[in-house]
Formats: C-alpha cells, structure tokens, sequence
C-alpha cells in the first residue's frame, strides 16, 4: 500500500534558526583588541490600555451570521436578542453584539462567489454546472442583489474574476473561463515519475482511478487534496480584510479524503500537520465571514465520497491532532462548520444556487467574546439556540480559539 505523500506541503512555513558563529575579537589599528560595540538599544513603543483591548478583541472576538428558519424553510424575521441563546462549549455566553440583516441593507453588502472546481470533476461536469450558473443568471432581469464573483479553480490554480451585478457580463465572464480552463494533469509523485497522467476520469464519484498502479492513484489523490484545500485556505485569506459577509458556492463533489485502501495509517506528524492546517482554514472561513456551501447536482452520478461512521463524527468537529485525518477538512465537513448547506439532491443546479444566496436575504449578526485559550487551536464547539419551537437555526459550530 502506498503511504501518505505529503507532509508540510501545504501552506506550511518552517522557521529556520540562524546560529551565530564565534567571531575574533575586533581590533584596533594598533593591533589591540578592543571591545565589540554594543548594538543600539531597543526601543518598545508603548501600547496604550484600548490599543491593548482593540488587539485583544481582534483575536477573541467571534462574530457569526446566523440563518432561522421555518418548518417550511422560509426565513423567520423580527426575532430580538432576547430569543436567542448562545452555547460554547455547553456554557452560556453574553453576546456582545446583535443585529437583524434584511438584504442588502448590511453595513457592508453580502458577497456571493462561484467557484467551479476542474481539478475534482471532469470536463463534462465544468459544461454541465456552467449552463447551471447561466440558467441562475439568466432568470431574473435587472442588476443582481449582490456583487458576484466567477471563480475557476484549476491546473494552473485557482482564477477570480473582478465582482459584479451585471448579469450579461458575468455570462461572459462564465464562458471564457470555462473555455480556456487548464484541465487537471495528475502526476505520479510517488516514484519520482514525470509521467503525466491525463485520462483520470473524475466524473464517477469513485476513488478508483482506473489504469493507474496504487502509488500513482495515492499520489493523484494527494495532489487534488492539496490543491484544492489550499486554493480554499488562500480564498478565505484574501477575503479577511474585506467587509462584509461572503456566501461562497463550491460546485462540486470536492477533493479526496484520501481514505482509500491505498494509504497506510496517518503518522503523527501527518496528523499533526493535518491539524494544523485545519485550525488555519477553519479560522479563516469564520474570521473572513465565509459561509461555504457545497452544492452539485447527482444527474452525472457525483457522489460525495463516502466515509465510515467514524468519520461522519467529524461534522461536529476535531478536537485535537489524535482525532484529525484528511476527512477532517472534506468539503462537506468544512461547509457544515461554516454554517453553509450541502445541497446534493436535485437535479436542477439553479435552484440549489438560488437556495444558498437566500441566506443572504434575511439573518442575524451576533458576537461574543471567547475566553482566552490555554493553547493556540484550543477547540471550540458552538450552539445557538432560539427559544421558539419549530424553528431550525444555521450558524458556526466550530472555533478553534487562542490564547
């Protein structure tokens, strides 16, 4: 069986330590030695108690945007602050800030992206979930409520195009980065091979890669895992200085949970670097207010890659690196955490779309401050509640929290 290969390769950065070599002592023209000049002191600028409090808050303060709806499905308004409980870690927390959101009358507009993934589904799939996002624009008339975003992620990386309301140049926009897409070249990093494999057929919702010996389907598996969880992770990065509240729709069945018989048993430093990964993205979804939502349509028999009883426990969460594996950071798994839908029963993509970006017409903002943690990625699980039957509420159900 061929064993895991990656290890610190996505967006892992190592520190390197410079050590100081024994110098000769400087000396003088007279040919004594004289002593080395001290360096300039050091000089600490002074923070003052709100400058203090500002960067405090900047790292505990958790904001999320909460959906409620009801038994229909349909958003539930007029809610107050007083309706709503908020559980970390089974404790009751005060929120800090509460706020209704009706449309786009927030204090920064909702964003909607698309992204189509050409590295996890073939090119029939890219054609059919294309005409999909068309048929979503081409059904109302006028601007689009929100700025809209054509996302692309392929063999060269992942391509963003600018945010728009126009619904015909988004259609163009749509078209030619469907066209020029750079389809996914799997390599065999297994055996050091530069043989490139281009015929994987990625449509069958089945790990099985047919042709391919088990080393070179591990390594193709790896390299769709890491592309794809870094484009997500990079995404999240660039949204974070950006205000406002982002429903990002993935279209797709999403990457490998690297789960198949060909990979041995995570080694600890697998699960630690695992870990460490899914603490980085987590955070940055929710600090970014990144609601994923994954969606495609079962008409080309994608499937979600299935996963063992144990594995569906990690859609409540990852305590710590002896429970991660590569589920852990599934597409589904990410989406559910980030209060997103996973929206894979019918047949008609537009609707599902249509489905994510009502979130956006009508939610709550809340935050709460979470108490300091004892360890960087301490884990959080979050509830919120609402005090009125029948009603389904959709928020975050993760953090992972810092000192």
């Amino acid at each position: 069986m061929a064993p895991l290969r990656w290890l610190g390769t996505l967006l892992v950065c190592f520190a390197l330590s410079l050590f100081a070599q024994d110098a000769p002592s400087p000396t003088s023209a007279t040919g004594q030695s004289t002593s080395p000049v001290p360096p300039p002191p050091v000089t600490l600028i002074p923070r003052s108690h709100e400058e203090r409090e500002n960067r405090y808050l900047s790292e505990h303060r958790i904001v999320l945007n909460v959906f409620v709806s009801d038994e229909s499905g349909k958003p539930v308004t007029g809610l107050k602050e007083e309706d709503f409980r908020l559980l970390d870690n089974g404790q009751s927390r005060r929120l800090t800030s509460f706020r209704p959101v009706e449309g786009s009358a927030g204090i920064a507009p909702v964003r909607v992206m698309f992204m189509l993934d050409a590295v996890n589904n073939s090119p029939k799939d890219i054609a059919s979930d294309r005409k999909g996002i068309e048929q979503f624009l081409k059904q109302g008339q006028g601007r689009l409520a929100y700025p809209t975003s054509i996302a692309i992620l392929s063999g060269s990386g992942a391509t963003m195009g600018r945010p728009s309301q126009d619904r015909d140049a988004l259609i163009g926009e749509l078209r030619t980065l469907a066209t020029d897409v750079h389809q996914f070249d799997c390599t065999d990093e297994g055996g050091g091979s530069e043989q490139v494999f281009t015929t994987i057929n990625l449509g069958t919702g089945t790990t099985v890669l047919d042709g391919l010996h088990p080393d070179q389907k591990s390594g193709c598996l790896n390299q769709r895992f890491q592309r794809s969880v870094a484009a997500l992770m990079r995404l999240a990065a660039e949204q974070e200085d950006v205000p406002g509240r982002v429903i990002l729709i993935w279209i797709g069945r999403g990457w490998p949970l690297l789960s198949a018989h060909e990979f041995l048993p995570d080694t600890a430093a697998i699960k630690q670097n695992f870990f460490d990964n899914l603490v980085e993205v987590s955070n940055a979804l929710r600090e970014a207010q990144v609601t994923l939502d994954a969606v495609f349509s079962p008409d080309l028999l994608r499937t979600v890659e299935s996963r063992s009883d144990h594995d569906n426990a990690f859609f409540n969460g990852v305590p710590d690196e002896d429970h991660v594996t590569a589920s852990s950071l599934g597409l589904q798994v990410l989406a559910h955490q980030s209060g997103g839908q996973i929206l894979i029963e019918s047949k008609d993509l537009s609707s599902e779309i249509a489905r994510c970006i009502d979130d956006a017409e009508s939610y709550y903002t809340l935050s709460f401050d979470s108490p300091a943690a004892v360890k960087p990625g301490e884990f959080h699980s979050i509830q919120v509640k609402v005090n009125k039957p029948g009603l389904t509420v959709r928020a975050n159900t993760v953090y992972y929290a810092q000192p």
